[in-house]
């Protein structure tokens, strides 16, 4: 049984969500971070005391030329990849392309390095920067500006099932899951969240605020994901046929934070001692019948399974 609000059908995933999510992964824990998703570039990320503004392409083989490249669109010169992502912020800020694939020829001539943000990354040649300032004819302010552009090339292409399988080894790599089950729960929560994100529309700062997402929204992605987790390996072994547990779990779906204050008021009322030698399904049973005494309104027996699984599933949180 399973519990899972469509978040493992990683609706809509894409190299760009992919290349996001491999950023939050590796860099949530640090101060200050935080994502802003289509705000002035692909995706801006704040981490310590840097800005960075990158720029995500997953053309295969992409070279100098045709990174520096202009296009035309209808009548309007649309400005190069380079061009673009030397526009926002400041003179000081980083500046990075992301990509999956770059050209033998550019890769060659290119230095690498370790990154902060991501690792390795790879500068252009004092040639190639040459080749660039002089094909697009750059001012001195661009000129500054480009010294701080670097490349990434992903650990992935933009196959979707390669970019889930290594994130989802990113995840376990780094402790932050131990279960195939839980990796796709929290890349569907990711996706999601990422998606809601970056349909905000952006008129002002404000605008900009709300399309945050910081580190404490992953840490709680990854503690509501190993309690969703929980439920179902609690419910699952609960003496319930398989109709009265779907039921089950589609009450879980339906509250989300509806009895948060009714499931606070439950835990004040119990002993966590009484419940260490009960089984299972004793724990809630008797949680069950706290609720019955706290909130007489409410007529399930499935949702107040629901909410006992969930109380239990916190106050075992609470424990670690």
């Amino acid at each position: 049984m399973s519990d899972n609000g469509g978040a493992i059908a990683i609706k809509g995933f894409n190299y760009q969500k992919a290349t996001i999510m491999l950023v939050m992964i590796n860099n949530y824990h640090k101060q200050n971070f935080k994502v802003i998703p289509e705000s002035k570039e692909d995706f801006e990320v704040h981490v310590d005391n840097d800005i960075y503004f990158i720029q995500v392409k997953g053309t295969q083989k992409l070279s100098v030329n045709s990174l520096s490249r202009r296009t035309k669109k209808e009548t309007k010169i649309v400005k190069s990849i380079i061009e673009k992502n030397l526009e926002s912020g400041t003179d000081t800020n980083k500046r990075k392309i992301f990509v999956h694939s770059l050209a033998d020829t550019t890769k060659k001539d290119m230095v690498s390095e370790d990154g902060t943000l991501v690792t390795p990354i790879y500068k252009l040649s004092d040639e190639q920067k040459k080749t660039i300032i002089d094909s697009l004819n750059l001012n001195q302010n661009q000129e500054l500006r480009l010294q701080n552009q670097k490349f990434y090339i992903t650990p992935f292409s933009n196959d979707l099932t390669l970019a889930s399988k290594h994130l989802k080894g990113e995840m376990v790599e780094k402790d932050l899951l131990v279960t195939k089950k839980r990796a796709n729960l929290v890349l569907g929560e990711l996706a999601q969240e990422i998606d809601s994100k970056s349909e905000i529309e952006v008129f002002s700062d404000a605008d900009i605020s709300r399309k945050i997402i910081d580190s404490n929204f992953l840490k709680e992605v990854f503690v509501s994901v190993e309690r969703k987790d929980k439920f179902d390996d609690i419910l699952e072994k609960l003496p319930y046929n398989q109709l009265r547990k779907m039921k089950i779990g589609f009450e879980k779906t339906k509250f989300l934070f509806s009895y948060q204050s009714l499931k606070e008021k439950v835990k004040s009322t119990i002993d966590v001692e009484e419940l260490m030698d009960m089984s299972d399904e004793e724990v809630v049973d008797f949680i069950v019948e706290e609720i019955r005494k706290i909130d007489s309104t409410i007529k399930s027996k499935e949702l107040m399974i629901a909410i006992s699984i969930d109380c239990y599933c916190e106050i075992g949180g609470e424990l670690t």
